[in-house]
């Protein structure tokens, strides 16, 4: 059987994909794919200095290697793919 099959619609297929590679589908200019603690995060760093984005981004790039519960470290994974969409916005 067929993963797209095995999961149904769309939506199903997406979550998964997400849960199991720890990719974040938030896109920061729009918010399409964000979650609304996602889109807090984003209004959020986007006022930080580009040193403090820089700052968080090693600090949480650390932490994702760590010992943590799944939903913390999908939320690790989650405001580093923020992250590294504000650095590359900022040339970073």
């Amino acid at each position: 059987m067929a993963m797209c099959d095995e999961l149904g619609d769309e939506g199903r297929m997406e979550d998964y994909v997400v849960e199991v590679s720890g990719a974040s589908l938030c896109n920061i200019k729009t918010h399409d794919g964000c979650t609304d603690k996602e889109k807090e995060y984003v209004e959020k760093m986007s006022k930080a200095s580009d040193s403090e984005v820089s700052k968080q981004l090693a600090r949480l790039s650390k932490m994702g290697d760590g010992s943590m519960k799944p939903d913390l470290k999908q939320w690790v994974k989650q405001r580093v793919a923020i992250l590294k969409q504000l650095a590359k916005e900022s040339n970073l």
